[in-house]
Parts: structure tokens; C-alpha cells; sequence
């Protein structure tokens, strides 16, 4: 499973979406595993390559752009997980999103490919707490649960 984000500001996130995809026995292929001799856009390119499903986590920020280039890494990824199954998770609220970050969120709703879901950041605060905690993200918010079909009679 490759994990989509920036770095910083979804930390508690990633680490939540790791534990998770440990639990399931499957591999979580994060972009901060430490630095590497290849540049940035080769690496996770090739990693996207050898992964079977893209889950991107969205809250403010686009990204960073590399000299040259018309989108960031975090688009990049995204349109490289084209024929993946996509699980999106788009944190709220967001008073200071990025132009381009909503752009692209516009464009993956629109795409209508990938398994899309809202979260708050209350799911990764202490109580009370108006900053998030890097420390305190709970799987069950961050990865939906089967709810069960209701049985109509016939």
C-alpha cells in the first residue's frame, strides 16, 4: 500500500495508517524511510510501480514542487496510481488548504475512481487540545469499517 501525503502536517496520520496496514500483514511503502541516493520523484515512482493499492491523506498543504515541474510530488502520485484502487482521506476542517491542493481535490472527485472519505482532526487531538497530537491517531478513524447491510424483508 502506497501512502500519499506531505510529511509534516500529517505525521500523527501516517503513523496511524502504518499501524494499520501492519495489522492487515501487508506492506506500508512510505516515502520517510530515510534518505536515499536516488532523487525524490525516481524513488517514489518506483515504489508507486511496485504497489498494489494508493491511499493519500489530504489536510493543507500541496506540496512541494521541484524546479522544472508543473505539479508536486503529491499530485505526481496521484496521477502515477492511475488503474490502482484509491483510498482517500481529506481532513476537516482545513481554513488554510492550498489553491492547488483544493484544485486537485476538485479533480479527484470528479475523476469518481477512488474510495473518498472526510475526517476531522479531532481524531488525532487530546481532548480539549485545539493542535493536533503527533502521537494520538486511532486507526478506527482513519480507516473506514464494513458496516453491516440492513435485511429488508422481501
Amino acid at each position: 500500500m502506497f501512502v500519499s501525503s506531505t510529511l509534516d502536517e500529517m505525521a500523527p496520520e501516517r503513523l496511524a495508517v502504518r499501524r494499520a496496514v501492519d495489522r492487515l500483514d501487508l506492506i506500508p511503502v512510505m516515502f520517510e524511510a530515510g534518505a536515499r541516493p536516488y532523487p525524490p520523484r525516481q524513488l517514489y515512482r518506483s515504489y508507486l510501480s511496485q504497489s498494489h493499492v494508493f491511499v493519500g491523506l489530504y489536510w493543507q498543504r500541496y506540496g512541494w514542487m521541484a524546479p522544472g515541474e508543473e505539479v508536486s510530488g503529491l499530485e505526481d502520485e496521484y496521477r502515477l496510481s492511475e488503474g490502482m484502487p484509491r483510498l482517500i482521506y481529506l481532513k476537516e476542517p482545513a481554513p488554510e488548504r492550498d489553491d492547488d491542493l483544493e484544485r486537485l481535490l476538485d479533480r479527484i472527485r470528479d475523476d469518481d475512481t477512488a474510495s473518498y472519505r472526510r475526517f476531522s482532526w479531532r481524531c488525532c487531538s487530546p481532548r480539549g487540545s485545539k493542535r493536533p497530537s503527533r502521537r494520538r491517531a486511532k486507526l478506527p478513524d482513519l480507516v473506514p469499517t464494513r458496516r453491516p447491510r440492513s435485511r429488508r424483508p422481501p
